[in-house]
């Protein structure tokens, strides 16, 4: 026992120094796929393309265009050619702006009020401030959840961390918003329900959180994230007009059948409906099974959140329950929206930490962890990999709240 106790301290001590190393080995590899595609360009061949291109060419259209103009494929589709000029110095031709494709617009209006100021920066300094700006609540989130110094290790090595990185995508703000909500929900329940708020951003992955606030009795919660949520679109609509909201719901169903047309990357989507259709399950029947899988998951959490606190079972499961559940609650879910998973994966370390566990739990969490960073390059087996793993995680915190009151193991 000893033994093992002096092998945890060690491991504690490493954690700052290991999760910085892998941080910075993680920039050190996008900052050479960077110069790669730069290099590629250079050749006249199709240049690298990120999300982040999409989200700079939103944020130049509505500087000069009403917002209405995102929700028109065709504007949309313009704007992402100069943003992909932009991202290139203006020395691509056409021929290698049209290969590099444009996302559509998909994010209601509110989230144009966050894109907007990129506007005013070049390409290379607004990626960076939006990466470094969206990480500021994760990392605010992480560091509140973890108060040691796995922190360093579990914020900043994780998987996901890289997968955000790469794409320039809202990982790290969604993630951080969610988790920081739930991490103040006792302490600061009016905080908690702001931060829960402004993650409608991205409002599918707030499918389950009005089950979890109601169910835990969380009202201050409950309707201070409402509130915010009416907030912000007023204000968007005070700032941006009425017409960007008639085109986000005009164009939201036509998204929807983005999975029958195969616009999506079914490669990089970690869902359960893109994993099915991965190992060659006909679309309509992996979408009833993702309604299975989103009752499954809603059932869980309710459960969760209602048993939980009657049990005096540790919030921390309760949290990490929600935060995975969500993930595998949607049908459009990429690798970059994976960081959700971390506080998750954070929470049950802290339950593990403060009630005790065997050893090979301790090492299935981490391989559950460190295998998300195969997924990207298992190409077609990625997601349905990344799907286990994050189901893995949600039944080992399912399993540890149903046993709460059992003797801490040794």
């Amino acid at each position: 026992m000893a033994t093992w106790e002096t092998s945890a301290r060690i491991f504690l001590r490493l954690c700052a120094p290991l999760g910085l190393t892998i941080f910075i080995a993680y920039l050190a590899v996008i900052a050479s796929m960077y110069a790669d595609g730069r290099a590629a360009a250079e050749r006249g061949e199709a240049p690298m393309f990120t999300d982040f291109t999409s989200l700079y060419a939103a944020s130049m259209l509505v500087r000069q265009q009403p917002a209405a103009d995102l929700y028109r494929p065709r504007e949309m589709y313009q704007a992402g050619l100069r943003a992909a000029q932009a991202a290139y110095g203006g020395n691509l031709s056409e021929k290698q702006a049209r290969a590099i494709g444009m996302n559509p617009w998909m994010y209601p209006p509110t989230f144009i009020l966050l894109a907007l100021p990129l506007a005013y920066l070049s390409y290379l300094p607004a990626l960076v401030a939006w990466l470094a700006l969206t990480a500021v609540p994760y990392l605010l989130a992480m560091r509140t959840i973890l108060r040691d110094r796995s922190f360093w290790l579990i914020a900043l090595a994780a998987p996901p961390v890289f997968y955000n990185l790469i794409y320039g995508q809202t990982g790290f703000l969604v993630a951080g918003l969610i988790a920081l909500g739930l991490a103040w929900l006792k302490p600061r329940p009016i905080l908690s329900g702001i931060c829960i708020g402004l993650a409608s951003v991205k409002p599918h992955f707030g499918l389950l959180i009005p089950i979890a606030l109601i169910c835990g009795a969380h009202w201050v919660s409950f309707f201070s994230a409402v509130a915010t949520i009416v907030a912000a679109v007023i204000v968007s609509m005070l700032v941006l007009g009425m017409d960007p909201w008639y085109g986000f719901l005009g164009t939201l169903f036509a998204n929807l059948r983005g999975f029958e047309l195969g616009i999506y990357k079914w490669w990089v989507m970690p869902s359960v409906t893109g994993a099915l259709h991965l190992m060659g399950v006909d679309l309509g029947l992996a979408s009833r099974i993702q309604v299975v899988a989103t009752i499954g998951a809603a059932v869980a959490v309710g459960w969760a959140w209602w048993q939980a606190p009657h049990r005096n079972a540790p919030p921390a499961l309760r949290y990490a329950v929600l935060c995975s559940a969500s993930l595998l609650a949607v049908p459009l879910v990429y690798l970059y929206d994976l960081v959700l998973l971390v506080p998750a994966i954070a929470w049950l370390w802290i339950d593990m930490r403060d009630r005790g566990y065997r050893r090979w739990q301790a090492a299935a969490l981490a391989t559950a962890c460190i295998g998300l960073l195969a997924a990207i390059k298992l190409g077609p087996a990625g997601p349905p990999y990344s799907v286990l793993l994050n189901g893995a995680v949600l039944a080992y915190a399912l399993v540890r709240l149903g046993d709460s009151r059992r003797a801490p193991a040794n």
